[in-house]
């Protein structure tokens, strides 16, 4: 099992529907189903490396902020339910220190998080989990820009979904 250290971060204020402890617990247990996944172990950049510490932020903010972040970073004025900044996986020249990947950021929108569940027939709970699992999902080194590659993801996080 691999050691994870989660940073959780708000920006503004918003409402968190679980405590910061039940959220660092919830988000650990994710990173333990995914990395145990032989799929992710066979195309993570991250087991090219050695380490037992994965380290993250996970940041929550309003659809305002994440508007300002998607149309600063990646140039789409538009909300959206959860951007990643992943320092590991999109760096060729990513190091490991002291046995510790800095994976990245992931920052998601509770505003969005809200509006998808009900869209989505979620409970809020779930869609949460299923934000961090897709936000981790981006840090480890996985994308979705071909149809094949989203069916991949989305596949993943129901599995890790089920398994919580």
């Amino acid at each position: 099992m691999t050691n994870s250290k989660i940073e959780i971060n708000k920006i503004g204020k918003v409402r968190l529907c679980e405590n910061k402890t039940t959220l660092k617990n919830q988000t650990k247990k994710i990173v333990d189903i995914l990395l145990q996944m032989p799929q992710i172990q066979e195309s993570s950049p991250i087991f090219n490396h050695n380490f037992s510490t994965l380290s993250f932020e996970l940041t929550f903010c309003n659809d305002s902020t994440i508007q300002e972040i998607n149309a600063t970073y990646r140039n789409k004025d538009k909300t959206t339910d959860v951007i990643t900044f992943a320092l590991f996986a999109d760096d060729e020249n990513s190091i490991v220190i002291d046995k510790t990947i800095e994976l990245g950021e992931i920052i998601i929108s509770v505003d969005t998080l809200v509006k998808q569940a009900q869209e989505n027939n979620n409970d809020i709970k779930t869609e949460l989990y299923t934000l961090i699992t897709h936000g981790i999902l981006h840090l480890l080194g996985f994308d979705h820009q071909t149809q094949k590659d989203y069916d991949f993801v989305v596949g993943i996080q129901e599995a890790v979904i089920k398994n919580l």
